[in-house]
């Protein structure tokens, strides 16, 4: 497993139109700008604005469905990692270019975005809606760990994650937000034997709230963080269990 996460996502505007290329080997390739924007005041209360700018390159399937359905000017959503080129021109001179390698991309407005929703890396049309939730957090108890009646492992635990902020008063503030997480499978028997209590771990997944009936006749509710990528943070440990559990683990929950 790797040992760190290397996951970039970004909102931003097409600055090109798309060009669709060959590999000696016939595969696909398509490569393209984004640019991302952020606003921000500064002190004396002016407003500022400034473009970041990303070289996306898409490869196989998903060149092809993104050189017919994204344009310049779209909004678009960009999931990838991130690599650095580099090469010699023919004076021998090193050039380097960092990339986003794109995965998966959503349309965001325009005409592909309502008929076609999102692309994956098979270049399938998927949903309309994105759901990716990023927690980093320490746990609130030890995981709990179960299997459902066909042997599939399920382990459950509290991430708490704090945010900090300051009021127009100046004051300090803080708050803490709880996640309950269900991690099945390969993930649930890594979580149940590496994770503790207080252990401050990066949780990645999606928000689905189960529903049920209490004895009572009432209905509940419950949301919980469906956990597809786990990665443990803190001090390195000299063990070999410690540093098999400083990996970084995935794993596909069930629909």
């Amino acid at each position: 497993m790797a040992k760190g996460l290397n996951k970039v996502m970004i909102i931003g505007s097409v600055e090109r139109e798309l060009e669709i290329r060959y590999t000696a080997n016939q595969e696909p390739v398509t490569s393209f700008g984004v640019a991302t924007r952020r606003q921000w005041l500064t002190h004396a209360g002016e407003r500022r604005e400034e473009s970041e700018w990303f070289n996306v390159v898409v490869w196989g399937n998903l060149a092809q469905a993104a050189s017919q359905r994204v344009r310049r000017g779209q909004r678009v959503y960009v999931e990838g990692y991130l690599q650095t080129r580099k090469w010699e021109d023919a004076q021998g001179q090193q050039h380097f270019r960092t990339e986003v390698v794109a995965g998966r991309l959503i349309p965001l407005d325009g005409q592909e975005a309502q008929d076609d929703g999102d692309l994956d890396a098979e270049g399938e049309g998927l949903s309309h809606y994105l759901n990716r939730v990023v927690v980093i957090g320490n746990l609130g108890r030890d995981p709990e760990m179960r299997y459902t009646p066909h042997g599939q492992a399920v382990t459950s635990f509290s991430l708490a994650a704090t945010r900090r902020w300051t009021t127009p008063e100046g004051e300090q503030k803080s708050a803490t937000d709880w996640f309950n997480v269900i991690a099945w499978g390969n993930l649930a028997e890594i979580c149940n034997q590496y994770l503790t209590k207080g252990r401050r771990a990066y949780v990645e997944g999606e928000l689905r709230t189960r529903r049920w009936d209490a004895p009572d006749g009432k209905r509940l509710f419950r949301t919980e963080l469906v956990a597809r990528e786990m990665i443990m943070l803190g001090p390195r440990l000299k063990s070999r269990e410690a540093q098999d559990a400083s990996h970084s683990y995935s794993n596909k929950a069930p629909s």
